[in-house]
């Protein structure tokens, strides 16, 4: 990693974006349920960087923090098994509030609204309650414990060696799952690749 050029440190999460069935249905839950406005709802018939003809929609909400979450309706080859409840080992967001009771105030919100809510499930640094968006994604409102800094303090103290740890355990099971080719990838080569392809670019965006 040593021989990479040196980058600023990112400073936050600017957006997050996930595919919606319906734009209308994720306005409600996301501003009329969860109380983040809409923001911006942006219209676009081609996609970005390869010009390809596509009608659809970008919507975003805005969080308390001047972030947002954002979404895609984009009908054309969508399919009903893309909106099917996911497993949260896969995917999932957590938003953050200040107090147990905001926590229970939103579970109760959330569940009065048509939408199963469960929790608080207590994790030793962090209590969470669960539910899913109108298209299968699953959502976590969480609390940081009062023990949330040591933990997390002494965790970080520890994080390098744990993992070497997991992935000697993991490794037999990983390579008879995806092989080990798939796990040893890291970057890959883009020396062959037309860049001019892409839209907007040009021969000086091509990785040096």
């Amino acid at each position: 990693m040593s021989s990479l050029p040196d980058c600023a440190m990112l400073k936050h999460v600017h957006h997050s974006a996930y595919r919606c069935r319906d734009a209308e249905q994720t306005r409600w839950f996301y501003e009329d349920v969860l109380r983040l406005p809409l923001t911006l709802a942006m219209v676009f018939d081609e996609e970005p960087g390869t010009g390809r003809k596509i009608d659809y929609m970008h919507l975003f909400f805005k969080m308390g923090d001047d972030n947002f979450i954002a979404f895609f309706d984009a009908p054309d080859g969508a399919d009903e098994k893309l909106f099917r409840p996911r497993s949260a080992f896969d995917l999932h967001l957590a938003f953050e509030v200040d107090t147990r009771e905001e926590l229970k105030d939103w579970r109760r919100r959330i569940n009065q609204a048509g939408r199963p809510c469960f929790g608080p499930i207590d994790h030793e640094f962090i209590h969470s309650i669960y539910f899913f968006d109108p298209n299968g994604i699953p959502l976590e409102i969480t609390i940081k414990d009062a023990s949330y800094e040591a933990v997390v303090a002494e965790d970080a103290a520890n994080a390098h060696s744990v993992l070497q740890a997991w992935t000697e355990k993991t490794r037999a099971l990983k390579e008879e799952t995806f092989g080990a080719a798939a796990l040893d990838l890291r970057g890959i080569d883009m020396s062959k690749t037309d860049f001019s392809k892409l839209k907007g670019s040009s021969k000086k965006d091509a990785p040096q």
